[in-house]
């Protein structure tokens, strides 16, 4: 059984986190690294929902957004991770929720915790077009 590890990084001064091995699980299943996801948060058109159907308990979020967009300056992000090409394959779908972790110094940090991601489906992308109401 592999052992869960909490990864941490910080992309555009924004912390994120995500497990390891759900992360391994979510590449297995639809091919999107986690630091990729994280690219969504960083476009300004990005639709975001309170996920209702969330049983566990913990507050979760669904985003729909861009992951080739940097902080909406219409500029392609390249990074040694991967890099998407054709924009219909840049929308993603993304689930997270929101921690606070609280450093040795007493300092409170907003972290974003990625759960799933995966990219959008046509329905989906026709919300984040502006295409479904």
């Amino acid at each position: 059984m592999t052992e869960h590890e909490t990864v941490s990084f910080v992309l555009g001064g924004q912390h994120f986190e995500y497990d390891q091995v759900k992360q391994e699980a979510n590449l297995k299943k639809h091919g999107i690294p986690f630091r990729v996801a994280a690219r969504v948060f960083f476009d300004e058109n990005y639709i975001e929902a309170y996920d209702d159907d969330n049983l566990n308990g913990e507050p979760r979020y669904d985003v729909i957004g861009d992951a080739s967009v940097a902080g909406g300056t219409g500029r392609t992000i390249t990074d040694n991770i991967v890099c998407f090409t054709g924009n219909r394959r840049n929308i993603l779908y993304v689930v997270y929720t929101e921690r606070t972790e609280v450093k040795k110094d007493g300092r409170r940090i907003d972290v974003i915790r990625l759960i799933s991601a995966r990219r959008a489906n046509d329905f989906e992308r026709g919300m984040y077009y502006g295409k479904v109401y």
